[in-house]
């Protein structure tokens, strides 16, 4: 009799364990072809996972999806420009009249028994928007029911690259758990009372197997993952292998996409620089002090940003600042001119009354010394206990403060300055001295997409950064513009260019770097198109190689369908 009986069943358990990770192999492996068949590749996935139908005209633009259960929804969009419409449509199946229930502007939902059973229909859709009216027709394959059978076949073909895995390490772990358990010499009384046993699948009714088994294969395959992939419907954006992208009806007026018909024509060419927002020197100015002294605010206080200022309007103060030696030699100054004023005071007083015994020239000399002498006097005063007042030199907004209170200052010391924010200038630099001679307009680019509309003021004639300096006045300016930003000028010259004028927001960057547009080829499917483009001006662009007339490209949310992945 051994020591340990759990032992005796070691060789048993063993071979239970072994015959797991078997069992797992032979449930999942892969179902092989019959006899004289091949299933050959698997086919690529479609478009969209949803049954789904589209018709247009030169007017509006009809997408029908099958939803499931029967229901069919009907978005109307008008063709040109991809924007919804209010109207109404009604559903001709199979001869059968039926009316589209309106449930938003462009969208309408449409039910009848036909839409449930698998084949083809003939659809004819009636659109009404105001007084337009147009007849399109489309065809729509529903599905028949997916079986179960394949349905669980599909979900062991997913399960068979992870469930191996994971039938192995169960194996692993069952035979690690029986030797654990055959090692103990006696069982332990129980710590905690046992829970109470748990019912296994097949006892539960039939509803709940289903449940449960379901619930198993959204566990096992993959892990969230692939709970996830059995739950979408499929309906999100998404890159095609061909590089097309399909973006859904509902996608489409979530993102406002909208769309153009290209056609040819003729623009200027135009060139395009960097330049600076800077204020109209004719309407504005810098407030410095012409001494050294100290700041003190004037009779409304110190300026503040932003605060409004009239042309000659106080600002501050300065109060000239000396050394001791400075200051004493003023005072000494001061008190020969008192005295001088004193002595000459006397004397015009004595020769006043012997006017007549003397020369009136010498009285009036006599006069004119005195004058002199006062006048000497006044300059020295505010040296010694004057202050000079800083004035405003144009009326205006101050823009920069770099003062304060007490703040000892210089004469290349700018306090204040002062702006004008309804006139304002741009200065740039041109490389292409030849494009400056035929300039018939101007316009700039604020970094927040603002278009600023420009008059060319003149040209520098020295060169700066092996470029000419233009300057340009901005009619009709924001008051929020930012002083001192770079804006992109773009000149508009005498010379014309062939090719198709769209918004500069349609043109966006590819992976690979050239400039693309967006083709809204279908209803739901838009195409990159590689263009070759010059700059307009600050909206617009022309593009001379890539696109046709006649094609419909994307105007607005070409950047949001480019990030689609």
């Amino acid at each position: 009799m051994p020591r340990y009986p759990a032992l005796r069943r070691l060789p048993a358990l063993l071979r239970l364990a072994a015959l797991v990770p078997l069992a797992v192999l032979l449930l999942v492996r892969p179902a092989a072809a019959h006899e004289g068949h091949d299933h050959g590749a698997a086919p690529e996935p479609v478009a969209a996972a949803l049954p789904r139908a589209e018709a247009h005209s030169d007017l509006f633009e009809v997408v029908a999806i099958l939803q499931p259960g029967g229901a069919l929804t009907l978005t109307l969009d008008r063709y040109a420009d991809n924007s919804p419409l209010d109207g109404a449509v009604t559903l001709t199946l199979d001869g059968q009249e039926v009316a589209a229930e309106r449930q938003g502007i462009g969208l309408f939902v449409a039910r009848h028994p036909l839409l449930e059973r698998p084949g083809r229909l003939d659809l004819v859709f009636t659109v009404t928007v105001g007084e337009d009216m147009d007849l399109l027709t489309a065809t729509l394959d529903v599905p028949a029911p997916a079986v179960a059978s394949g349905t669980v076949v599909e979900a062991l073909a997913l399960l068979r690259n992870s469930v191996v895995q994971i039938g192995i390490g169960l194996g692993l772990l069952v035979l690690g758990l029986l030797l654990g358990r055959a090692s103990v010499r006696r069982p332990l009384p129980p710590m905690v009372d046992e829970p109470p046993a748990i019912r296994p699948v097949e006892a539960l009714p039939s509803g709940k197997r289903r449940a449960a088994a379901a619930l198993i294969v959204a566990l096992t395959a993959g892990g969230p993952a692939g709970a996830q992939q059995a739950l979408v419907t499929g309906e999100a954006p998404r890159r095609l292998q061909d590089g097309a992208i399909f973006v859904p009806k509902p996608s489409q007026r979530l993102l406002g996409v909208r769309t153009l018909l290209t056609e040819h024509g003729e623009a200027s060419a135009a060139l395009r620089m960097i330049g600076t927002l800077v204020p109209d020197p004719n309407a504005s100015g810098r407030v410095q002090p012409s001494q050294n002294g100290r700041l003190e605010p004037g009779d409304a206080g110190f300026p503040t940003l932003g605060q409004r200022v009239e042309r000659g309007q106080v600002l501050a103060y300065v109060t000239p600042t000396y050394s001791a030696a400075e200051r004493g030699s003023l005072i000494q100054n001061a008190a020969e001119l008192d005295a001088q004023i004193t002595i000459l005071e006397a004397r015009v007083r004595r020769l006043t009354t012997l006017r007549g015994t003397v020369a009136e020239r010498e009285i009036q000399d006599a006069q004119a010394e005195l004058a002199g002498a006062r006048q000497r006097r006044t300059a020295i005063q505010p040296a010694l206990s004057g202050r000079e007042p800083l004035v405003a030199p144009v009326a205006g907004i101050v823009s920069t403060v770099r003062g304060a209170v007490g703040q000892l200052v210089d004469s290349a010391t700018t306090v204040v300055e002062i702006v004008d924010p309804s006139r304002l200038w741009v200065e740039a630099l041109a490389f292409d001295r030849a494009a400056l001679e035929r300039i018939t307009g101007a316009s700039a680019t604020l970094p927040d997409g603002r278009v600023l509309d420009l008059v060319f003021m003149g040209r520098g004639l020295t060169v700066r950064q092996q470029a000419v300096p233009v300057n340009f006045r901005v009619n009709d300016p924001p008051q929020d513009a930012p002083i001192g930003i770079s804006v992109l000028v773009t000149l508009r010259t005498a010379r014309a260019v062939q090719g198709i004028v769209l918004p500069a927001d349609a043109v966006v960057r590819s992976a690979e770097g050239p400039p693309v547009v967006f083709e809204h080829a279908t209803a739901e499917r838009f195409v990159p198109r590689q263009v070759r483009v010059q700059p307009l001006d600050g909206t617009r662009v022309v593009v001379t190689a890539g696109l046709d007339a006649g094609q419909r490209v994307v105007v607005q949310g070409a950047a949001l369908i480019a990030q689609v992945r």
